[in-house]
């Protein structure tokens, strides 16, 4: 049954109504997966949401939506996101076959936005898209830069209520961690309903290398952080309850039990079932607003260039597609839950009851099984073992970088490595 919601006015009839239309759809969906039990649609067609944050040659933030409304022009789908400096491109669906399509049409985009900024930002030197994990500007923590929409000033209101997360005797306010984070959302279509449940049981498990390699977001607000990857400490403490692996306490043995997971949690805005499915920002959901079953994985950060987007596509699409086909033994939840933790916090040096970097790769030795399986062709997935290979992920070089540049002026040293970035973004040059 749905709890009490958090709603301004705290009207018991408004909060009747919304939970009696959460629980009705619920049962409704619940319907639609007897139903929809013999389908067959396509499986892993892909959609992809990346999340990035502009910054000027000063590193000062930058406002998206001059940038926002005149892309909106074009037959991108572009939209804002929480942060004032931040926008959001989306990928309409696409035949996992066509995979490198993807890789293009980043590249097309990459190139559109880069003279497209020049036009729109003409007053000012120079302005930046940076596709890092967290925002790096000194400035992004010195005022709260939420974007003027309804939605985001609901959630900003119901974050102030949180404590401020500390992170290495750092004190941050919570509505401020989501206004500098980028990440990067994967959604991969199922057959049906029973696929896509063991579609999401799979996903769960190779959650913490996906973090592992994909980590991009020691430099955030001017400072390194010791932690491999800080944005997600940051949003699972700035979200409490809402975001993280996912509190189920064992397997779906169908999207029924899913469904009841998403409905047993505490509203925070949300009046229907799909605005309480939203609002669980773990790292992967199941999506059921269309006549599709996806799943979807936002634990990624944004990656530096489109090559490395797709390497990451391919792990997982290779992995889940053998791991479901040879029913691969699920692990402990306890255990992936513990190595998410370690592999935040310590990386390649994370501890654990097993070796991580064993795990990894062989995980990434069976995704290449399962896109040979599919016909597949690996395109980039070497990326992902040269950087196990060489203990290092976009994070760890992003420090380097710091530690070469430092000259002792946080505002220089940051425009330096954005432009850095930048330049390996443009040209489609992987970080390993």
């Amino acid at each position: 049954m749905v709890q009490g919601l958090y709603y301004s006015n705290n009207d018991p009839y408004n909060q009747y109504k919304s939970s009696s239309k959460i629980n009705k759809q619920a049962r409704d969906l619940k319907q639609r997966i007897q139903i929809d039990s013999e389908k067959y649609d396509e499986q892993f067609r892909i959609g992809i949401e990346i999340e990035i944050c502009l910054l000027d040659d000063q590193a000062k933030t930058v406002l998206a939506k001059p940038l926002i409304e005149k892309l909106k022009e074009t037959e991108y789908q572009i939209d804002y996101e929480y942060g004032s400096c931040q926008f959001e491109f989306r990928t309409p669906p696409m035949d996992m076959e066509n995979i490198l399509e993807l890789n293009i049409l980043f590249e097309q985009f990459i190139d559109y936005i880069d003279k497209t900024i020049q036009k729109v930002y003409k007053d000012r030197k120079t302005v930046y898209p940076v596709f890092l994990g967290a925002n790096p500007s000194p400035q992004v923590l010195r005022e709260v830069l939420i974007t003027n929409k309804s939605r985001y000033k609901k959630l900003a209101k119901w974050q102030s209520k949180i404590p401020d997360v500390e992170i290495d005797g750092l004190k941050i306010r919570a509505l401020q961690i989501a206004t500098a984070i980028q990440g990067f959302h994967l959604h991969l279509q199922g057959q049906n309903p029973d696929h896509t449940a063991l579609m999401f049981n799979h996903m769960l498990n190779i959650i913490p290398s996906a973090i592992l390699l994909g980590a991009n977001s020691r430099l955030f607000a001017g400072k390194i952080f010791s932690f491999h990857e800080p944005r997600i400490y940051l949003y699972d403490q700035s979200e409490q309850q809402n975001s993280g692996f996912p509190s189920i306490s064992k397997y779906l043995d169908g999207i029924e039990d899913y469904i009841d997971y998403i409905t047993s949690r505490k509203p925070i805005i949300a009046k229907d079932y799909f605005e309480l499915e939203k609002e669980r920002r773990d790292d992967a959901r199941i999506r059921l607003n269309s006549n599709f079953y996806r799943i979807e994985t936002r634990v990624m950060s944004v990656q530096p260039t489109p090559k490395s987007l797709i390497s990451m596509i391919e792990d997982f699409i290779g992995y889940l597609y053998r791991a479901i086909n040879e029913e691969r033994q699920l692990r402990p939840l306890s255990v992936l839950r513990e190595e998410r933790m370690a592999v935040v916090r310590s990386g390649y040096n994370a501890q654990s009851h097993f070796s991580i970097i064993d795990t990894i790769r062989s995980q990434i030795d069976f995704a290449k099984k399962g896109l040979a399986d599919l016909g597949l062709k690996e395109e980039f997935l070497n990326i992902l073992e040269k950087r196990i290979e060489n203990r290092n992920s976009p994070g760890d070089y992003v420090v380097k970088l710091w530690h070469e540049k430092f000259n002792g002026s946080l505002e220089q040293t940051v425009s330096e490595i954005i432009t850095h970035i930048w330049e390996k973004t443009k040209t489609n040059q992987p970080i390993i």
